[in-house]
């Protein structure tokens, strides 16, 4: 089909594009008036034992300590560790991730921390459900350690270096508008197309049918 084919088309099957183009105006509404929702994060920091050599617990820090904060991560983000996490309360969109201030060339963990955050519709729920997460966290690294049998002088810890916070999620509106009048364009022209062919089609038959001798 010609370019100037599927322009005649286009312009035969108006009604078409006119009603893609209202829906897609009704999705351009909704985008650019999206549901206000935050995201509430903390900072959690895995601390070596304090010992007589060390008593702040804050040195001698090592590729271990991240590790098992890793762990811990896993243990909470795994199905069993999922549903543990809903029945404590928390509703929202969770994620544990573990950071550290190495690079990719230095694989030294100089603190090993996680960030904890909750994404949802009240900023009040989701820094209550970030505080469920913290104790969890916490729990659930004395629960490995209790499991490998550590002594209890020599436990790593946790403690909360950032507070939960939370703060409104701003999207991009610029881009989800382009994105419906993008979507809604293929959308009209395809729809137009296949209305004019299918109707093309039809009388098609019908001659050949009413030229068929009887």
């Amino acid at each position: 089909m010609s370019f100037r084919e599927v322009v005649r088309a286009l312009l035969r099957r108006w009604y078409v594009l006119l009603l893609v183009a209202a829906l897609s105006l009704g999705g351009a509404v909704v985008v650019a008036k999206p549901e206000t929702s935050y995201r509430s994060a903390a900072v959690v920091r895995v601390k070596p034992p304090e010992t007589p050599q060390d008593p702040t617990g804050m040195t001698d820090f090592r590729p271990s300590l991240a590790i098992i904060g890793a762990a811990v991560v896993t243990v909470l983000k795994s199905p069993s560790g999922t549903a543990e996490l809903h029945r404590a309360g928390v509703s929202g969109d969770f994620d544990l991730a573990p950071r550290n201030t190495g690079t990719t060339k230095t694989e030294a963990y100089v603190v090993p921390t996680v960030e904890v955050s909750v994404r949802g519709a009240d900023p009040n729920e989701t820094n209550r459900e970030v505080g469920i997460l913290v104790e969890h966290f916490e729990t659930e690294l004395q629960k490995l350690q209790n499991g490998l049998n550590v002594p209890r002088q020599r436990y790593i810890t946790s403690d909360q270096l950032v507070p939960p916070t939370a703060l409104p999620v701003l999207g991009v509106k610029s881009r989800g508008l382009v994105g419906v009048a993008a979507l809604g364009t293929l959308l009209g022209v395809a729809a137009a197309l296949w209305t004019d062919e299918y109707a093309r089609t039809r009388v098609r038959r019908r001659r050949r049918a009413v030229a068929v001798p009887a």
